[in-house]
């Protein structure tokens, strides 16, 4: 059966490491410095109007700014928490528009992710087990097993960070699908690939106010995955709810109620992971 897995990226005020050594913050607010939780508020009445679990893979910064917020949303049933690095850190350099934004040494990389998952216990009392990588790419970590080692280190058992194509770019095939890191010495590790069009670089190449083609894409991947019985994993924004206009030309709405008219399994990202350990080689 054909799953679509709905995570949002929240990493307002977590400045990337990387894009702060050269001196750009590298986050795109959408209004005002509380974007986060009118951001969320959106994301929430969309998923509770459809019954449609979502993950929030939260920055740590983001989390420590609005611990209240969290606190609410971890007990809300459709909504799971993991994490997005504490600062936004990147695990492999992304080469972009003529451009590079810089990776993270190993040790950075590990104090981001042990940060988060004390602050996400400390204040939320759950287990962080999933990471999202921030920006994605190509092969995800499958080239890379000493920052798979530093994954298990942290205690997390799934990540999601092949999120671009052979070229380092987007959309990436929905044809990239779930796998275990066994080839790397991590069989106990899942790698779930963020496929399709990232919003906000859709938005930026055809226009900001173009929610509603938008819209009329994403039901184009349910139609892609129900062919083939496949796994979506949709990666979407914060800020981009307000950024583009999320509550006017619903985008997210489109591709939630098209999934529940094509009969999609809309689950997790966590409850996917869990659903999976036969997968783990003996």
């Amino acid at each position: 059966m054909a799953q679509l897995l709905v995570g949002y990226d929240v990493e307002s005020f977590a400045i990337g490491e990387g894009l702060a050594r050269i001196g750009d913050h590298g986050i795109v607010q959408a209004t005002e410095p509380d974007s986060t939780p009118q951001g969320l508020e959106v994301i929430l009445r969309n998923h509770e109007e459809f019954d449609a679990p979502a993950t929030l893979f939260v920055c740590g910064r983001t989390l420590v700014h609005h611990v209240a917020l969290f606190q609410e949303l971890v007990r809300h049933p459709l909504i799971d928490i993991q994490q997005h690095t504490y600062s936004h850190a990147l695990f492999k350099p992304d080469y972009w528009n003529g451009g590079v934004f810089l990776a993270s040494p190993e040790e950075a990389l590990e104090t981001e992710l042990m940060t988060t998952s004390a602050a996400i216990d400390k204040h939320l009392g759950i287990e962080c087990i999933g990471l999202r990588t921030p920006h994605g790419h190509y092969l995800g970590l499958s080239d890379r097993p000493e920052l798979l080692d530093i994954v298990a280190r942290c205690g997390i058992r799934y990540i999601s960070s092949w999120g671009r194509g052979a070229n380092g770019e987007n959309p990436t095939p929905i044809s990239t699908q779930p796998f275990w890191y066994a080839e790397q010495g991590h069989p106990e590790i899942l790698e779930i690939p963020f496929q399709h069009w990232l919003d906000g670089i859709w938005f930026e190449a055809n226009g900001i106010d173009k929610g509603r083609e938008f819209g009329q894409v994403l039901q184009g991947a349910i139609d892609e995955i129900v062919a083939d019985d496949l796994t979506y994993g949709a990666c979407f924004h914060d800020w981009a709810m307000l950024r583009y206009d999320e509550a006017g030309t619903q985008w997210v709405r489109s591709l939630l109620s098209y999934a529940r008219a094509r009969d999609t399994e809309i689950v997790s990202y966590t409850d996917y992971y869990r659903s999976m350990p036969a997968l783990v080689p003996a």
